[in-house]
């Protein structure tokens, strides 16, 4: 079992970083993310394999549809999988896995979106940071 510490750790082909708050993030965004750590300090959480979703029309009127985002067998199986590898491995903490804002809206409760620290709510994508501390979730 490993323990907790500050640092990525590559499981199975399954990137896990552990924060300071016992937090382990994977992401399943297409991109890296700069989270930041409870000390301040940035972390970037690379990408380890991604959960997509499909979007479903419901006729709401001749003239509106509501999109709903619905998750896929393969990313509940991505999901079932990045669990079973942590629950292996790690002896304690929180798995978090992020995705983006359709993957939380698609899996309540298995993937969460991430939340801006305070005073980079509006900056351009490659300056954005990330808490490690409050997640969005659609459960």
């Amino acid at each position: 079992m490993i323990n907790l510490e500050k640092k990525t750790k590559e499981l199975e082909g399954i990137n896990f970083v552990a924060f300071s708050n016992n937090v382990v993030v994977v992401n399943t965004t297409p991109h890296p993310v700069s989270m930041q750590d409870m000390d301040g300090t940035l972390i970037t959480v690379p990408t380890s394999v991604l959960i997509n979703a499909k979007a479903e029309e419901r006729k709401v009127s001749d003239l509106f549809v509501r999109t709903e985002f619905v998750g896929t067998e393969e990313g509940k199986e991505t999901i079932k999988r990045i669990k079973s590898v942590y629950n292996r491995q790690f002896s304690n903490g929180t798995l978090v896995i992020v995705g983006s804002i359709i993957a939380a809206q698609a899996y309540p409760g298995e993937v969460a979106a991430m939340t801006p620290v305070e005073g980079f709510e509006r900056v351009a994508p490659d300056q954005k940071r990330m808490r490690c501390d409050k997640f969005t979730t659609f459960a």
